[in-house]
């Protein structure tokens, strides 16, 4: 295995001020692939803490048009519920609410949970290598939908770019693989509070304990953006 790259901090007082730097950091890498290959593919987080970042992004003036986005993670439920990924993002992200930004939902698979997996991983098959992603991290080291104890999908093999989640008390939901989210060009970790500047410190002692350990072994190395509050 390699060995794992830098692990920058970047730290700031509000999550405003983390969620510009965010941006304004994306859109440099964005243009940058532009420029070198034409087009690039980026997966965001949902929730609530990345709505300030996406919203910064998307005011940014870039060639949406060759830029493809789609989310880290979804809870299996419908486009429109309260719960959707999708819908926070379609909300939070100009050119995607605009049609501005190709999109790839991870909606409309069917009601099965298994089956609808197996679908998206079969559409992330068919796309090259994610170029950056952006995710969060839950109190309990999780990112996109990958919790801890949740073997199947935390050790999926490398040919696998789309897992079932199944976290206890929580809804199912769909995720990207650890191979996806690792073999990303960059990656971002956008977090606040102490209680999770906490937990991404014990990653860093015991990695393995927690899924984010899949960023912070990266040999590619992983930036964190985080804010005091």
């Amino acid at each position: 295995m390699s060995a794992a790259g830098p692990l920058i901090r970047h730290r700031f007082e509000t999550l405003a001020d983390a969620s510009e730097a965010l941006a304004e950091a994306v859109a440099i890498r964005l243009l940058a692939l532009i420029a070198a290959q034409g087009r690039a593919l980026i997966a965001v987080p949902g929730g609530s803490t990345p709505a300030r970042f996406l919203a910064a992004l998307g005011a940014h003036e870039l060639p949406w048009e060759s830029i493809t986005l789609m989310p880290t993670d979804e809870r299996f439920v419908a486009p429109d519920d309260q719960a959707s990924n999708e819908r926070m993002i379609r909300a939070a992200f100009a050119p995607l609410r605009e049609g501005r930004t190709p999109f790839v939902s991870f909606h409309n698979a069917g009601d099965d949970l298994a089956a609808a997996a197996a679908s998206l991983d079969r559409v992330l098959k068919g796309l090259p290598p994610l170029d950056i992603v952006v995710s969060g991290m839950g109190a309990d080291g999780h990112i996109a939908s990958l919790f801890p104890g949740q073997t199947v999908a935390l050790t999926a093999p490398a040919s696998v770019h789309a897992v079932a989640a199944t976290p206890p008390d929580l809804p199912p939901r769909l995720s990207l693989s650890p191979a996806r989210l690792q073999g990303a060009g960059h990656v971002a970790l956008l977090i606040s509070g102490r209680e999770k500047d906490e937990v991404l410190a014990s990653a860093v002692e015991l990695p393995a304990a927690f899924p984010v350990g899949l960023l912070l072994s990266r040999p590619q190395g992983l930036d964190v953006y985080w804010a005091k509050a």
